[in-house]
């Protein structure tokens, strides 16, 4: 079970400030009957002590998402430290949370440097286009709110991460984004595409073009490997550095499901779903108490869905960046491939673009690399 990886989302979709770019808003409506909700204690034993005991590794990475950082929270996360105390085995237990940090205050930083938690704070930009500040509903702008938070994780030296979501507003300044997140600190940058398909076809309008993400990523590809690689992290393209020296992706959306990598979701009313990219009623594992580690892994829902990965279609198998892209998330597959089938990746035009871009990049690289130097002296050969 070394790449079986479980995500637990506390409450995420009942978070009370709906931002208009958030990844999750419409995921509301699978659930409309509730309003706020807290998994038990039995159900949040077993989650912990089954990840556990099924993991082989030493290193046990648990991966939390909340956006309400209330009092009741602080409490909650207080009580898995005690459970994973309990059941640890000796084994070292590593905790991450994605956030929102609204709410965020000198006893939830306390409490995060006391036990080791790696935050992950959602960051937009600070772009104002068409009057467009990332906002929430309620037309707040949500900035203001991250600034503080991100400042009193500083207070508190806490390591942090951004989560940046790409969509067709803030795709049009890449550099003004990049710029910005540096500006606030961060060193560690994940960028996440938005792509929100429509049921009657399309996609919202809200999600980046095809071809928009490659132009976003080329653009700050070329600043980053001049400037700032080997001092900020961006892991899409360290992630496809690695594939460059011929190691798997560790990356599932670039892996293929034949090296048995697979996420899971733990998620509001103890629903598990077999991906957080894939939480409908098809792709539902609940109520997760009936399954392990291994049955998730073994259930005919997970092999439904590592069922659309390979193989390719007849474009992929002639393209040259297959074995970096391997057709990305099955998600994405909604473009047309030349048999007339919803098939192909939405983003390749923009993988075929960014892949072939960064080739001689990452081969000088590699190069260094053999040679026992760092990748990032790739910097002193480029002008």
């Amino acid at each position: 079970m070394e790449h079986c990886h479980m995500i637990a989302k506390h409450s995420t979709e009942l978070c009370n400030l709906y931002c208009t770019c958030c990844l999750s808003l419409n995921k509301t409506q699978l659930y409309p009957e509730c309003q706020t909700y807290c998994t038990d204690d039995t159900t949040l034993q077993l989650f912990i002590r089954q990840k556990i005991d099924t993991r082989e590794t030493k290193d046990i990475l648990f991966s939390w998402k909340d956006d309400e950082l209330t009092s009741d929270r602080l409490n909650f996360f207080k009580r898995v430290i005690e459970l994973q105390q309990q059941f640890a085995q000796g084994k070292n237990i590593i905790n991450t949370l994605l956030t929102s940090g609204m709410l965020l205050d000198d006893d939830w930083c306390i409490f995060f440097k006391t036990n080791n938690f790696l935050i992950s704070i959602s960051v937009d930009s600070d772009i104002p286009l068409r009057n467009n500040n990332p906002k929430s509903i309620s037309s707040k702008s949500t900035t203001p709110m991250v600034e503080k938070s991100i400042n009193l994780l500083q207070k508190h030296d806490i390591e942090f991460t951004t989560l940046t979501v790409i969509n067709a507003l803030n795709c049009q300044q890449p550099l003004r984004v990049y710029h910005y997140l540096k500006s606030i600190g961060s060193r560690h940058m994940l960028f996440i595409p938005l792509f929100e398909p429509l049921a009657q076809g399309g996609v919202d309008a809200k999600s980046l073009a095809p071809a928009a993400l490659g132009t976003f990523l080329k653009t700050i590809f070329y600043t980053w490997v001049r400037l700032d690689i080997g001092t900020i992290k961006i892991p899409f393209f360290e992630r496809a550095f690695v594939t460059w020296c011929g190691v798997p992706a560790p990356a599932c959306a670039f892996t293929p499901f034949n090296n048995n990598y697979s996420v899971f979701a733990s998620k509001i009313s103890d629903d598990l779903c077999q991906c957080d990219r894939f939480i409908n009623s098809k792709f539902l594992l609940s109520p997760p108490h009936q399954y392990s580690t291994t049955t998730m892994r073994e259930s005919t829902i997970n092999k439904i869905v590592e069922q659309r990965k390979p193989p390719l279609v007849k474009e992929c198998a002639s393209c040259k960046v297959k074995l970096v892209c391997n057709d990305g998330c099955p998600k994405d597959r909604i473009a047309f491939s030349q048999r007339g089938a919803p098939e192909l990746n939405y983003f390749c035009e923009s993988y075929q673009a960014f892949f072939t871009y960064v080739d001689p990049y990452m081969l000088m690289m590699r190069a260094l690399w053999e040679q026992n130097y760092t990748p990032s002296d790739i910097r002193q050969y480029l002008v």
